[in-house]
């Protein structure tokens, strides 16, 4: 088996036809292996999907990003899995940067996301208070909750958004994999928060910096169905991990510590 062979994407489609052709184009995932599980879409996805050289699982309902990211796994046998939308153009040397990075240091490694122009996305966050999520749902600047990665940078940060993620599959296991609890958001926080809470860390590597298209609904004005979906997912959130609601207890004060060095990076080559 080629190292090209352990490690596999795995990108969950929903109606993401025209995403598929605009960011996968071209196979820009190189040699690896693309695990494209569609959550029932009513578009061409699976069409697209398989013409662009992905390995498809085509489920008979929508059961959400959590479990079909589950499923996505279950359908590969590689040791490192790359979680990634629809809407993120990957590259070889990012997704070899990656696997080497969740093999090195453990837990969860994201690149450094990107708008078309180059610009840096906060893909990155701080402890996910309900302050600082409701001041960057009214599009308040928070440098507290947002974190960035300049080149030659592994920053680390408490949770990175699950729209491009690296980590090994056992890291993975030990987790328990992706709380399909959440049908959609709030998920990518759920496993920072227990990456770090079993001593694993996340990080982001600002020397892989992959474009993102980022079309979440509840950003673009009101979707009666995506608001009951981040409502339900805050309320399951915030049950599961209380010490973001209140911050009391250890918990609270380990993540703090990580939450409070807002510029803690590592030598790349060390």
């Amino acid at each position: 088996m080629t190292s090209s062979d352990r490690v596999g994407l795995i990108t969950v489609s929903y109606n993401s036809a025209r995403d598929l052709e605009r960011f996968w184009a071209g196979r820009p995932f190189g040699p690896y292996r693309w695990t494209v599980v569609d959550n029932h879409s009513s578009d061409d996805s699976r069409r697209v999907a398989r013409r662009l050289g992905a390995q498809v699982v085509a489920l008979g309902s929508n059961r959400g990003f959590s479990a079909a990211n589950n499923v996505g796994v279950a359908a590969t046998d590689c040791d490192v899995l790359i979680f990634c939308n629809p809407d993120v153009t990957v590259t070889p040397d990012g997704v070899a940067a990656l696997a080497d990075g969740a093999r090195r240091h453990g837990g969860l490694v994201a690149p450094q996301l990107v708008n078309a122009d180059g610009s840096p996305q906060e893909n990155g966050r701080g402890l996910p208070f309900p302050t600082r999520k409701l001041r960057h749902l009214l599009r308040r600047s928070d440098p507290a909750y947002l974190r960035f990665a300049r080149p030659g940078e592994l920053v680390e940060v408490v949770w990175a958004m699950g729209a491009a993620l690296a980590v090994t599959r056992s890291d993975l296991a030990a987790l328990g994999g992706w709380d399909d609890g959440f049908f959609v958001y709030y998920e990518d926080s759920d496993l920072g928060l227990r990456a770090w809470r079993y001593g694993m860390g996340v990080r982001l590597d600002g020397d892989v910096r992959w474009r993102h298209g980022w079309g979440r609904e509840t950003a673009r004005g009101f979707s009666a169905t995506a608001w009951r979906h981040e409502l339900a997912s805050a309320a399951r959130f915030y049950r599961k991990h209380p010490h973001c609601l209140v911050p009391v207890g250890p918990r609270a004060r380990a993540l703090g510590r990580v939450d409070a060095v807002r510029t803690r990076s590592e030598a790349r080559h060390a």
